[in-house]
């Protein structure tokens, strides 16, 4: 199926009046009056109000095809639903509900996901502001809610897919979601290929669309977690190592850590969790199998506070006990 390009959806979007098949949409216009949007590899999001209601939503129409899309959208949809869980945004899949005029993919209805708008910044942009104010601690608070997370995951052995900077979101009140669900992994959908490999900088490269198991996450969680752990311990890592693709990690890291810069640097890091789960990551790395062993004793190992951020409590409190001695 050939979908509408972008620019088709923009213009639907303007004149959305009796365009939508179930839905009232009032899209959110920018300041030179068109639809808000943000850009993907398989579509774009629309920012609007739907009623009843006049509920915020983002709105997800399709540029590419995927493989058993509409299945797999609406098992997805129904396993978030089940697990409640907060860091999941729920999605519901609609088919032919929007009407677009498009010389490319023809006049005609395509389906599109609507979803409750969460507001946010994406984890790259708080990790950049937090080393730029060397925020170790609230760096730490932030790798311990990724293991949180993650480790509910593999509890229920469910994988996102494509998890890096970008499609995890930080609420206002520090809580993270997960955006972008197409290549998700599900029970239910188990014998099927995966519609995707990720972005490079977070999977394992020897990846293919024939992984697609509750293990998929395995590589890309420890990439995740090493990368805020060592963030913490020395927040100037960003700035040498960060690309605007990634934390600090490429795939040069991963193809050969034995000449990676990085790892060099991590390997001798005060913090002996991190080198130890630098020396795990490059093993890995170098494996035939995207598992990562022990991975559920790494996440709980993230809860230990490194040394750093120890050490600047002490350094509040000496502070603080001098100014009341002062006082």
């Amino acid at each position: 199926m050939t979908f509408p390009i972008i620019n088709d959806y923009r213009q639907a979007l303007k004149n959305a009046d009796k365009r939508f098949a179930s839905l009232t949409v009032t899209p959110i216009l920018d300041g030179a009056g068109e639809p808000e949007f943000m850009a993907g590899n398989f579509a774009a999001v629309f920012k609007a109000h739907v009623n009843p209601g006049d509920q915020l939503v983002a709105i997800k129409l399709f540029t590419r095809d995927l493989p058993q899309l509409e299945m797999r959208q609406k098992t997805t949809s129904k396993v978030i639903e089940t697990l409640g869980a907060r860091y999941l945004i729920d999605i519901g899949f609609m088919g032919k509900e929007i009407f677009v005029t498009s010389k490319i993919a023809g006049n005609g209805e395509f389906p599109l996901v609507v979803m409750p708008w969460v507001e946010g910044k994406s984890l790259g942009a708080v990790i950049e502001k937090l080393c730029s104010n060397q925020n170790s601690k609230a760096l730490f608070a932030l790798s311990k809610a990724w293991a949180n997370l993650a480790q509910h995951m593999l509890a229920n052995k469910i994988a996102h897919g494509d998890l890096k900077h970008d499609n995890i979101l930080v609420t206002p009140e520090g809580q993270l979601r997960l955006l972008d669900y197409d290549s998700m992994y599900v029970p239910q959908l188990k014998g099927l290929d995966c519609v995707l490999v990720g972005g490079a900088s977070y999977q394992h490269p020897r990846r293919t669309i024939k992984h697609f198991s509750p293990s998929l996450d395995h590589f890309s969680i420890l990439v995740i977690a090493l990368s805020l752990r060592a963030l913490c311990v020395d927040p100037s890592l960003l700035a040498p190592f960060n690309t605007g693709e990634n934390i600090i990690f490429t795939q040069e890291d991963f193809l050969a850590p034995q000449n990676s810069q990085l790892i060099q640097r991590l390997m001798a890091s005060p913090d002996k969790i991190v080198r130890a789960w630098t020396q795990l990551l490059a093993k890995v790395a170098m494996s035939k199998s995207l598992e990562v062993p022990r991975l559920t004793r790494v996440l709980k190992d993230a809860r230990k506070e490194p040394a750093t951020t120890l050490q600047a409590k002490q350094d509040t409190a000496f502070v603080n006990s001098g100014l009341q001695v002062m006082a």
